[in-house]
């Protein structure tokens, strides 16, 4: 009888949890929907600040920098940093205070993800002009319940009235099914359809499944980012998949490079872009 009772009682607060669990994820979603909702009614919105606007050539830098704790991660950012216009940084954090390691100054639009009581992680992005607009939501990792950080700016263009939309994104990793993954790449593809102009999404996007690239292929190509290819490709890989990309739309690839490092655990993706 206590045998049955206690399996009873265990039984009982495994629903419980697993209802609260599914209750609050559903919360979760609710809330990143309105926040990307917000962001999306405010696209183009903004007035523009005069003399913020990037030009027509862009170059561009992403890495995971791998929370800026391992040797020589300041001067590999410096070299890397050098003539950026945008600079996409995952697993960014506040303390180790990247943006001093490049010699010129970058405006900030920091992003807040995974957060300790000493160490603050997120996805910063880094540009030459000040965004006219910067948004962001977290999507949770399922198992871990720990939010992975995404970052929306959006940045005047000097001589056009379109303005360049660049994400900047973390996904989520561990996960048995493609439920979660989609569901973030399904809030970007919102924002993707809401604006009208030129967009960079860059980031880890952790593609380590072949289900998980199509997945992200399929939505990039509905609306029409393609991605900048690689020759040779040096980017990591897990289960033989890269797991870090940038898409473009709007734009077409001068040249684009991956440059190994010992100072991250992600080889960091260099491009210059022109408008077209």
């Amino acid at each position: 009888m206590r045998f049955l009772q206690k399996t009873i009682l265990s039984h009982g607060l495994f629903l419980f949890l697993l209802t609260m669990g599914l209750w609050l994820a559903a919360a979760f979603s609710v809330a990143v929907a309105q926040v990307a909702n917000q962001c999306t009614d405010a696209l183009g919105q903004v007035p523009v600040v005069e003399g913020e606007e990037l030009s027509g050539q862009l170059d561009i830098l992403s890495w995971n920098i791998q929370k800026a704790s391992n040797e020589g991660w300041a001067e590999d950012l410096a070299a890397l940093a050098e003539e950026i216009n945008l600079a996409f940084i995952q697993e960014a954090t506040v303390q180790a205070q990247i943006p001093l390691a490049i010699h010129t100054p970058l405006h900030q639009a920091f992003a807040a993800g995974y957060t300790t009581a000493n160490r603050e992680t997120g996805v910063m992005t880094l540009s030459t002009s000040s965004p006219s607009l910067h948004c962001n939501f977290t999507s949770q990792e399922p198992w871990l319940r720990t939010p992975k950080a995404t970052s929306i700016t959006e940045y005047a263009l000097a001589g056009r009235d379109d303005r360049l939309l660049a994400i900047n994104l973390h996904a989520v990793n561990f996960t048995l099914g493609l439920v979660d993954f989609k569901q973030q790449f399904s809030t970007l593809a919102d924002v993707l359809a809401r604006h009208q102009g030129p967009a960079i999404l860059a980031g880890d996007f952790n593609t380590w499944s072949g289900a998980r690239q199509s997945l992200v292929d399929a939505i990039m190509q509905e609306h029409g980012l393609a991605p900048i290819e690689f020759q040779p490709d040096l980017r990591t890989t897990t289960f033989g998949h890269a797991l870090d990309h940038i898409y473009v739309r709007g734009l077409r690839a001068e040249f684009a490079t991956v440059i190994p490092v010992s100072s991250s655990d992600h080889n960091p993706l260099r491009a210059r872009l022109h408008l077209m």
